[in-house]
């Protein structure tokens, strides 16, 4: 069959070619192209080159016909392919069914366990909140029979104790508690009792308790005077913590302080000396230590501070007065102060203990 096909399409072509030469006078190359084939050189090789070969050549306007067999391969080929792509696509969907189906049993499993503790804890929840309405009730309802039972008239006040005072009245700090017999012992807190208290600045504390059913103690602990200050024809009285207790025409039988620098402006009962003042005042409270270990406190009248590197010391009943440097070394200071007392007994003058001790500049200069 292949030969004759061929035979055939050499018969056409040539007369074809026939036909063009006439019509155009074209060579036949500028028609067909033909693949030359490399062989040996032989008489069968010019042979095979001038034999039309249709498998090999392309014509123009002339098409192939297709091979039978080759088309029933190519086509059985297809649809082998065709139905392995068929048996992987559904291979691969019921994979992905059966995946999906295990999500879907996954997902279930979950939402059930979820389901199942979310109900638990709602269970649980209602449980405490239950309970703690019950308590809160129940407490409620006990704080109010109890808060019930303090306002009763068993807890009225009928007696104010007041312990450890002195200087100030037991009238003058009942006064100052604003407590009134009869009154609910629970009605005024305690703390509101001691700031009223403690408004008078010779309390420096206070304590307060009440004794079941109805009494209440207070007691305090006052301030006392130890040193005065002159101003303006009248006494200050100060305690070792530099407070202003009072201000009052009368001098207390305590040594009087000379030079502070604390403003008359400052000068207000419950108000403190200013710092200045207050560290002169420690190392006159040192002074007064060291001179009653000595037994010479209680001849001291008066101390000038206004130069902390030079304390006066004024004994009147002696008639000396005493120039103590800065207060260092004040255990040996007194000791010189001591035995220059003895020796100079009822002469009046002054006794120099400022200088360097290792020299012994410590003498007596009567007053002529």
């Amino acid at each position: 069959m292949n030969k004759q096909k061929n035979t055939e399409l050499n018969f056409l072509y040539m007369e074809e070619q026939k036909n063009t030469k006439k019509r155009k006078n074209i060579k036949p190359k500028n028609i067909v192209k033909t693949k030359k084939k490399n062989t040996r050189a032989g008489r069968g090789s010019a042979q095979e080159s001038n034999t039309f070969n249709f498998d090999n050549e392309i014509v123009i306007g002339v098409t192939k016909i297709p091979d039978e067999k080759n088309t029933v391969t190519n086509n059985k080929k297809k649809e082998k392919t065709k139905v392995k792509d068929k048996n992987r696509k559904k291979k691969n969907i019921q994979k992905g069914n059966s995946n999906n189906r295990r999500t879907r049993e996954n997902i279930d499993n979950i939402y059930k366990t979820k389901t199942k503790q979310t109900s638990k804890d709602s269970k649980r929840k209602n449980k405490i909140i239950k309970g703690i309405v019950k308590w809160t009730i129940l407490l409620s309802a006990l704080i109010a029979s109890f808060i019930y039972f303090m306002m009763s008239p068993l807890f009225n006040l009928s007696e104010i104790q007041v312990q450890d005072n002195e200087k100030i009245s037991t009238d003058t700090i009942i006064s100052l508690s604003r407590l009134t017999i009869g009154d609910n012992i629970y009605k005024t807190s305690i703390n509101k009792i001691k700031k009223n208290i403690k408004q008078n600045a010779y309390i420096e504390s206070v304590e307060v308790k009440r004794k079941l059913p109805n009494i209440i103690q207070i007691n305090v602990k006052e301030r006392k005077t130890t040193y005065n200050l002159e101003y303006a024809n009248s006494f200050v009285y100060i305690n070792n913590q530099g407070y202003i207790l009072d201000i009052l025409e009368n001098k207390l039988e305590v040594p009087i302080i000379e030079g502070y620098t604390t403003s008359g402006e400052n000068m207000i009962v419950g108000n403190r000396l200013n710092d200045e003042d207050l560290e002169k005042l420690g190392t006159v409270l040192k002074i007064m230590e060291s001179s009653s270990v000595n037994d010479i406190s209680n001849l001291i009248t008066k101390i000038n501070i206004s130069d902390k590197q030079n304390y006066i010391i004024f004994l009147e009943g002696e008639k000396k007065t005493v120039y103590l440097g800065d207060a260092s070394n004040l255990s040996t200071r007194m000791l010189y102060l001591k035995a220059i007392l003895t020796e100079e007994r009822g002469i009046e003058g002054e006794i120099f203990v400022n200088g360097d001790l290792n020299k012994s500049n410590v003498y007596f200069r009567r007053k002529e």
